[in-house]
């Protein structure tokens, strides 16, 4: 029983070592993650802080040209409005431009990968089939868009 017991706690002060070195090194990761994020924090507070410098010197450009104008108010927060509508659709079609580029890119890329399994399994190399993934930010998960 003796030695069972001495091997069982040089098996504990194995894993706890292990596990610490683990700690360790997640800690060390963490902290990297940590300070990259903040790097890039620190860089999009300065995009931000610039693109509200400027959109502030927009601001009073148009303001200054709205008293020259001689508009009266209604006028101009009519006109303001609906510059504001006009803005937010145009967002609106880009969000959703930019949506339908991905889901293209996605069916693209995706019977590409279909069609190079489906030569690997007729003995053909996928080379020869030519086409290049194109660059995406979405997953290489198959996401039912193209039928094998």
């Amino acid at each position: 029983m003796g030695k069972k017991k001495q091997e069982l706690f040089e098996k504990y002060d194995k894993v706890s070592k292990q596990k610490e070195d683990m700690m360790a090194k997640f800690e060390v990761a963490a902290s990297q993650l940590w300070q990259k994020a903040e790097y890039k924090n620190v860089i999009l507070e300065e995009k931000l802080n610039g693109h509200q410098e400027e959109h502030k010197r927009k601001e009073t450009q148009l303001h200054e040209l709205i008293q020259r104008s001689g508009l009266p108010s209604p006028t101009v927060d009519e006109i303001c409005n609906k510059m504001k509508e006009q803005i937010e659709a145009k967002n609106a079609l880009l969000r959703n431009l930019k949506y339908s580029l991905s889901h293209a890119t996605k069916a693209y890329n995706d019977a590409i990968r279909v069609y190079e399994a489906k030569l690997i399994e007729f003995g053909i190399p996928a080379e020869e089939l030519g086409l290049e993934l194109l660059e995406t930010n979405t997953s290489t998960m198959p996401a039912g868009l193209v039928a094998a």
